[in-house]
Order: structure tokens, then C-alpha cells, then sequence
């Protein structure tokens, strides 16, 4: 399909031999009008080589946009998502009836992490999509890609990968990403290796309510104090039931855990959007990004970046550097973005995806208070996953699965290759 800026033209693909070329052709004008564009030819070269086919998704090749040449005026884009040419027409230009496409493809670029080298896209995944191998996703993207994060260039793992798997302290747990600093973010996935959907109450430490109380916006924070925006002096009840995890299962593994990177629980407002404090309807700055599609690893607030006190940035208000996903980390997984409302749950699902258990657990991000679509009662409401990978809001007082996350020091060695069979895991050595 090549879709233009004003009108789209569909139609089935016709695949014929010509010289060196694959032809394509199109038509059916759905909206507007438009010279009829002919023929498209496409002629694929990876890594400088012709090639008699298109290389396959998810096979750590993107489009080279400097490379690769188009006649006739158009103007190229490549859907990742779909893994298709979709051109932009609203320049065509008819010098010759046949339109030339040269599509050059190139490796990704390689990255040195405590993993080892790893394989990086280097675009941005359309986060209004979900990714996963299911049908139902809209995406079947997977890998690795990067943004920015408060130490520099984060690299995270991005719809049904099954190369994150990481073994440590006894437990099975999942790369989320390789923090800007070289730390190493893993969350909590179960005594034993499970794969991507797999339903499994081992995949959490326990259940939990967020908070005690879903009276005040207060409640939304991680930590908290009344009549406080950013307060710190209480812990929320996962907070508590995620230390007491620390103290009976990991402490004896701190030498490994990595104590100088933050968890970011925003509490940032909206402008205008209530004050974080009492019953004023309120609405934090992930709500934004959510509705946006625009996952981000920044705090606003380096208050609301929760840090252990030895700590030489963020709040420092940790006994122990425990904490919990962020919904942006979620997005940058594979879930999609949008609009969503309350109770009924119309967003999109990445059932597959590394992160989906078929049961719900709490994230670290709050949303505000408000009353929602489906309710007159003011609440204080957080994000969490769903059973179906997505990402929805729900009461402070409700109960869901707790999957702690930490970060491991960047001079760690490791040996395997984070696969089911093969995690990574500590080198002795």
C-alpha cells in the first residue's frame, strides 16, 4: 500500500519480473486525485548487495533512508511495524510511467553493554501500536532499541523478545533495559523460566494493594505525606511488601545490586490539573504521555526519582534500591498508548509480549485522582498491566501482583545468552 499526505492509494500488489526489479502495481484512488503513478518497481540491496528479496523483519536490518533513491518525486517511508514501503505521493512528478525504488538495507549497529554486544535499531517503534507475536497485536516488532535516559542512551527490549531471560540471587528475572549508566534494569519473573504469556502466579513475590487508602491524591506516591505534594516521609503498602522482599531474599546479593540508579515515580501535575495534595481533582504528567504515545526515562522531578541513600542524585529516600516498572518502561515494551477510560479497557493488548503474565500487576507511575467514566466516587488511581499486557488505571486500594525491579552494577561479568535455556547469569570466574 502507498499512502500519500492528502489521499490513499489501495489496491492488491501485482508481483512481476523486470530486469532486476520487482514490479509493483497499484491503483483504486480512494480519496482525491492523482496522475495514475504506474508502475513501482523495487529493487532491494542488504549490505550493498542486490538482493532478489526483501529482507525479512525483525532480522536486525532497517532501512538505510540516505541510501536508498526514489524517482518521479516520491518520497519514502518505511512502516517497521508492518515492514512495508509506504510512499508518500503528494510531490509525484510523471517523468517516466514507471516509478524506480532503490532499497538499500544495512545491519544495525552494535552496542557494548555487561551483556555483551548487542544489536540496536536505531528508529523509533510507533507506540501507539502493540508489539508482540500474537495476531491480535498490531505490531510484530522485537528487539532492542534506544532513547534517552537521565545518564545518556538507554538501550530496552521492545515486544516478544525471548533474549532478556537473566538469573540472579536464586530467581528468574527479565531485562527491561540497559540503563544510560551501563546498570542493568531486571524485573521479577518467577523461581523457574517462563515463557512470554505464560499465566503463572510464580511470576510475582505476592500480592498487593498500592496503597491503604484511596482518599487523598497523596495516596498515588510510592512514598507519601499528607498535605504534600512530593512528600516522602510514609511508604506505600507495595513499598513496604516490596523491602520486606529485599530484606529476606536479595540482601545477601547487594554486592551485585547496584544502589546509585532511581526509580521515577512522577508525581509532576498537569498545568492546571489540581495540586497532588487532598481531593482536588488532580492529573499527573503520565496520564499525558500515556494519552501521547510518548513513553519517556526522564523524572520531571528529581523528588519523585527514588533513590538509596547512598545515592548521589534523586531523592535518596530508599533503605533498600528496590522499586517498581514505570507504565514509560511498559510503552517502551510494547504497549501500546492512547486513550483509555477506567473500567472498560479498550487498549492495546500485547499478550505475548516478555512482560505479560495473564495476571495484573501494579506499576510505579501515578495517574491522580479524579472520578472516572465509570464511577461518582473520587479515587486515587495508579497504573498497572493487565492480564492482557495492558496498560490501565484502577483504585489506589485495589490488589495486584507485585514484580519488583533492580538494577545491577555495570561491571558485573556475565556468561549465557539470555535465552530460556541459556539466562544470563553471574560468571563465577
Amino acid at each position: 500500500m502507498c499512502v500519500t499526505n492528502n489521499r490513499r492509494i489501495t489496491g492488491v500488489f501485482f508481483y512481476t519480473s523486470f530486469a532486476s526489479f520487482e514490479s509493483k502495481e497499484t491503483y483504486n484512488i480512494m480519496e482525491g486525485t492523482i496522475n495514475d503513478p504506474g508502475d513501482i518497481y523495487f529493487a532491494y540491496y542488504i549490505d550493498g548487495v542486490f538482493s532478489e528479496n526483501l529482507p525479512k523483519q525483525n532480522t536486525e536490518y532497517t532501512l538505510d533512508t540516505t541510501a536508498s533513491t526514489y524517482t518521479n518525486g516520491v518520497v519514502p517511508n518505511w512502516d517497521y511495524s508492518t515492514w512495508e514501503f509506504r510512499g508518500n505521493f503528494s510531490n509525484y512528478q510523471e517523468t517516466n510511467k514507471r516509478t524506480k525504488c532503490d532499497l538499500y538495507f544495512i545491519k544495525n549497529k552494535t552496542v557494548k553493554t555487561a551483556l555483551g554486544e548487542l544489536s540496536v535499531y536505531p528508529y523509533i517503534p510507533d507506540f501507539t501500536k502493540s508489539a508482540c507475536d500474537d495476531e491480535i497485536c498490531e505490531s510484530h516488532e522485537k528487539g532492542i532499541y534506544e532513547t534517552i535516559d537521565e545518564d545518556g542512551t538507554s538501550y530496552y527490549y521492545h515486544g516478544s523478545v525471548e533474549n532478556n531471560y537473566l538469573e540472579f540471587a536464586g530467581y528468574y528475572w527479565r531485562v527491561v533495559r540497559i540503563n544510560g549508566d551501563g546498570t542493568i534494569r531486571i524485573i521479577y519473573d518467577g523461581t523457574k523460566a517462563h515463557k512470554n504469556g505464560e499465566s503463572s502466579t510464580d511470576r510475582q513475590i505476592g500480592i498487593s494493594n498500592f496503597n491503604s487508602s484511596n482518599l487523598r491524591n497523596e495516596y498515588a506516591g510510592y512514598m507519601y505525606t499528607l498535605d504534600e505534594a512530593h512528600g516522602l516521609s510514609e511508604s506505600s503498602e507495595i513499598k513496604k511488601a516490596i523491602d520486606v522482599f529485599y530484606e529476606t531474599h536479595l540482601i545477601n546479593y547487594s554486592e551485585y545490586i547496584d544502589t546509585n540508579a532511581g526509580f521515577c515515580g512522577e508525581r509532576s501535575t498537569l498545568s492546571a490539573a489540581g495540586t497532588g495534595t487532598g481531593t482536588v481533582t488532580t492529573y499527573y504528567t503520565g496520564y499525558l504521555r500515556m494519552v501521547r504515545s510518548t513513553p519517556s526515562l526522564l523524572c520531571e522531578n528529581a523528588i519523585d526519582l527514588y533513590t538509596h541513600t547512598s545515592s548521589n542524585k534523586g531523592n535518596k529516600a530508599l533503605t533498600y534500591p528496590i522499586g517498581l516498572i514505570t507504565m514509560d518502561e511498559v510503552m517502551l515494551a510494547g504497549t501500546g498508548g492512547g486513550i483509555f477510560n477506567g473500567a472498560a479497557n479498550y487498549m492495546p493488548s500485547s499478550t505475548n509480549s516478555y512482560l505479560a503474565t495473564a495476571n495484573a500487576f501494579w506499576t510505579m507511575t501515578p495517574i491522580g485522582g479524579y472520578n472516572s467514566v465509570y464511577s461518582d466516587t473520587w479515587d486515587t488511581r495508579v497504573f498497572f498491566v493487565d492480564g492482557y499486557g495492558a496498560l490501565d488505571d484502577n483504585v489506589s486500594t485495589t490488589t495486584y501482583d507485585i514484580r519488583p525491579t533492580i538494577n545491577l552494577k555495570a561491571d558485573i561479568r556475565f556468561i549465557g545468552n539470555g535465552t530460556i535455556n541459556n539466562p544470563y547469569r553471574l560468571s563465577v570466574n
